[in-house]
């Protein structure tokens, strides 16, 4: 490669840098602001993002093959997934929920306690999340949330939890990013992944939501 040729390259790299850290920027510097209907949380989101709330979940829920969305959220934001059809990805979201029990009053520790899951056939012999080794516990804005973490597969299909726990008010309060996707090797040719820069732009965009998430009551 000539002098010229390298000079071209670098230029070529720098524009794309530029126009990827432009993008970005635009996308951050116009969010939208969300505020839960009680008052008591709120937090800012891309405008691109679509935003589902309690009793009108459907869109948001049928995004991938598991759900981004659990049925009882009280807001779920999902990733703007523009990706072809031959993509193994699903989707990416952030939501939050409010804990609840029928069983005893809800406290700080019951909050925070990955009991096993309830189902109709009966109590899984696994704890809902697992609390997570390495970063056991998130600041958010003030407030300290347990981080727990999950996941699951079915069918070649996956799904990714961090959650985060906190008793706010009496109430227990549940935030969390989630990804999902395909085992790329279920189709032929492998269905395409997402590049390193996709992948960052998923997870900074879900970071920031969730990082700028703050009560206000």
């Amino acid at each position: 490669m000539d002098a010229g040729s390298a000079r071209m390259v670098v230029i070529l790299a720098a524009v794309a840098v530029l126009a990827l850290a432009t993008h970005s920027q635009q996308r951050s510097a116009h969010p939208t602001v969300f505020t839960s209907a009680d008052g008591a949380f709120q937090f800012s989101y891309p405008a691109s993002f679509e935003v589902c709330v309690t009793g009108k979940l459907e869109p948001c829920m049928n995004q991938a093959y598991i759900p981004p969305c659990e049925d009882d959220a009280i807001v779920c934001v999902v990733y703007p997934s523009k990706q072809s059809e031959d993509s193994s990805f699903g989707a990416a979201a952030f939501q939050v929920r409010e804990i609840r029990t029928e069983r005893e009053t809800m406290t700080a520790d019951v909050c925070v306690t990955p009991y096993p899951t309830e189902t109709p056939a009966g109590i899984s012999a696994w704890p809902a999340f697992q609390i997570s080794a390495q970063h056991p516990a998130k600041m958010i804005r003030g407030v300290l949330f347990v981080h727990g973490i999950s996941g699951q597969a079915a069918m070649s299909h996956w799904s990714t939890v961090d959650l985060y726990r906190a008793f706010h008010r009496q109430k227990c309060y549940e935030l969390s990013v989630s990804e999902s996707g395909t085992n790329p090797r279920v189709a032929d040719p492998p269905l395409k992944t997402l590049t390193h820069a996709q992948q960052k732009d998923v997870d900074e965009s879900l970071s920031q939501i969730l990082n700028g998430f703050r009560f206000l009551k």
